[in-house]
């Protein structure tokens, strides 16, 4: 009986310890990168990023090409009305704690450069519905709802840090056990 209530104990402890954060600190968290995305303060952006990912991925290189897709396809953005949707319990793989955050957003960019097939692609991504064209101040204005990003917990420094729910980078940096476990939050 000792034995199984210093089991029950261990266990409790173990998984009771994940690391938290709160919805203010999400929400904080993401209105300060949403500014910084619309900004055009990309440098800074990357910081919220986890360290795995510049493992994989060279910083100069991918900062580069991030700067030059977001230019090319949108020019500059404008991401309001934050909205955190659910968060999930914390998830713990490879040793390491992640969260999937569901959210919503608005986002609002200038047209001008935008080929009908990429509005198109806009409309089956987002949703027809969600998706306006404002042909008179020449803007795409999308309703963004229920989008992932993973948070993912960094010992190293006690904090959180942020990507893009996307399988083919989060299988590379994390492994397929870990999108696995975090699939199992989206749907």
């Amino acid at each position: 009986m000792k034995k199984t209530i210093s089991i029950v104990i261990i266990l409790s402890l173990f998984f009771g310890c994940a690391p938290k954060i709160s919805l203010t600190q999400l929400t904080s968290d993401f209105t300060e990168y949403s500014a910084l995305v619309s900004n055009g303060e990309y440098e800074k952006v990357i910081e919220f990023m986890p360290s795995e990912f510049w493992n994989v991925y060279e910083k100069k290189e991918f900062l580069t090409k991030m700067k030059k897709r977001i230019e090319k396809q949108i020019g500059s953005i404008s991401i309001n009305n934050i909205e955190i949707e659910k968060v999930s319990k914390s998830i713990k793989s490879n040793k390491k704690y992640f969260r999937v955050i569901i959210y919503s957003s608005d986002l609002e960019f200038d047209s001008s450069n935008t080929s009908d097939k990429m509005f198109e692609n806009y409309k089956s991504t987002f949703g027809s519905e969600n998706v306006q064209l404002d042909t008179i101040n020449k803007l795409i204005k999308i309703k963004n709802n229920k989008s992932q990003m993973i948070s993912v917990y960094e010992d190293e420094l006690g904090e959180w840090k942020y990507l893009e729910f996307n399988p083919q980078s989060n299988t590379k940096i994390y492994g397929i056990e870990t999108w696995e476990k975090l699939t199992k939050y989206v749907r």
